[in-house]
Parts: C-alpha cells; structure tokens; sequence
C-alpha cells in the first residue's frame, strides 16, 4: 500500500493552523495558568456558591490579546485538555468565559487593543469546543428542551443568548461571518443538545446576521435531516430561523 502523501494533502497539512499556546504567540505555563484558574476547581456543594462569587478570589491578570489568545487555544484543544475536568468543572470554567456577569472575558476579543485578525482566529477555532469536547459529553441526554440541568449543558444552551461579545460587534461584517459558521458547524454536530443549542443561537442572533434566505435554507435542511419522531426538534427549529425562541 502506497502511504505517501499526495501534495494536495501535504499542502492541507502546511496550512493547517497551529493551535498550540507557541503556535498563537501564548507562553505554554500561561495557558496552563489559565487552564487552572478556569476548571481546577471545585464543584460546590448544596447551597455553596461557585469559586468566581468569592470576592477573596484572586483575578486572573491577563490582558485582553492575552484572554483571547487563551480562549482560541482553549476553544481549539477542549477535547484533550480539558479531558481531566468533570462536565460541572467544565461547566464553571466556561461560563467565566461565556458570561459577562461573571467576568470581562466576554469584552477581550473586542477589546480596541486586539486585532480583528485575532478575534477572526479565536472564533475559527469555537466549533472545536462544541465538536469536541461538548458535544461528546452531553450526546447521551435526551429531554425535552429547554429542561437540561447542570452546569454545562447551561452553558451549552445559553452561550449566545448571554454572551455579549456578537452584539457589541454586530455591524461588523466579519464578526457577521465568523458567528453564522460557528452556528452552522453547531448544527452538524452528531448532539442534540448542541443541535438546540445552535437552533437557540440562531433565534437570538439570526435577525443581526443578515443572511435570512440562507438561514431558511440550512434549517429547513436540517429539519429534513431530523428523525422524523423528533417533532419537538423539528417544530424548535421552525421557530429559532423565524426568531421565536426564549
């Protein structure tokens, strides 16, 4: 068997992003730092609160190039480093990401001082967070949507609801771009929950994407797509393309 490479492949290959903290001009140990600060955390007991409503709790100094840099590693490399963290570990690390009540890491990506090229990275790299690492965690849930419990399957179902990042930067033509790919590799994730959780997205984000043919034309593919015994999903997906989603 010949496994020589053909140079289609070998160029696929070169091109390939390098998603390593060196290869997005991160030092290694800061990543690491972070990657400690976010998920090597404990889970809190009944009627205990998460470690970031400690207002003992040392912030993470980092700048806003550094969080977003932190974040498209992160997004890239969920599946393998974030493998030693429990899914409400997991959980509570990314809602510090996701939500701006939580922390400023929302605004890093949009910060004046971070270049669109580096935010255009970060958001390249999202769908391996949801393709990775959420997805394979929540695949065995079924239930009626909206009704998941724990922390990760809410940020898996509410990140585009809260996350303000898209609507500071919605005029942006880029950023317009950016969002409807991650959505629509969302969509194609073999997960349910993820599936609703890009359907959510849309319904909340669609009518700022200002693509209304193509979103009809991806969802009513997808609808037809779906088992035919899922009519909660199917009717769910008629209403986020027409923005009638909570």
């Amino acid at each position: 068997m010949n496994s020589r490479q053909t140079r289609a492949q070998r160029r696929r290959v070169a091109q390939a992003p390098d998603w390593s903290p060196q290869g997005v001009g991160l030092a290694p140990q800061r990543y690491e730092a972070a990657l400690r600060y976010l998920f090597d955390r404990p889970v809190p007991q009944t009627h205990d609160q998460e470690w970031y409503w400690n207002i003992d709790e040392p912030d993470f100094e980092a700048t806003p190039l550094e969080w977003t840099r932190i974040q498209t590693v992160l997004f890239a490399r969920a599946g393998i480093d974030l493998a030693p963290f429990g899914d409400e570990q997991v959980g509570m690390g990314l809602n510090y990401v996701m939500s701006n009540a939580v922390s400023n890491v929302p605004f890093a990506a949009i910060d004046a001082s971070v270049a669109l090229d580096e935010a255009m990275r970060m958001m390249r790299a999202m769908p391996m967070l949801w393709r990775q690492c959420i997805g394979p965690r929540l695949a065995s849930l079924r239930v009626p949507i909206g009704t998941t419990t724990g922390r990760l399957a809410y940020v898996c179902y509410m990140w585009f609801d809260v996350w303000p990042t898209f609507w500071n930067v919605r005029h942006e033509p880029r950023w317009r771009d950016a969002v409807w790919q991650v959505l629509r590799e969302m969509l194609d994730v073999p997960c349910r929950e993820v599936q609703v959780a890009a359907l959510h997205g849309i319904g909340h984000c669609g009518r700022h994407l200002e693509r209304q043919d193509i979103i009809d034309r991806i969802v009513e593919a997808f609808i037809r797509s779906i088992d035919k015994a899922d009519q909660e999903l199917k009717d769910y997906a008629d209403a986020a393309r027409r923005g009638c989603v909570q």
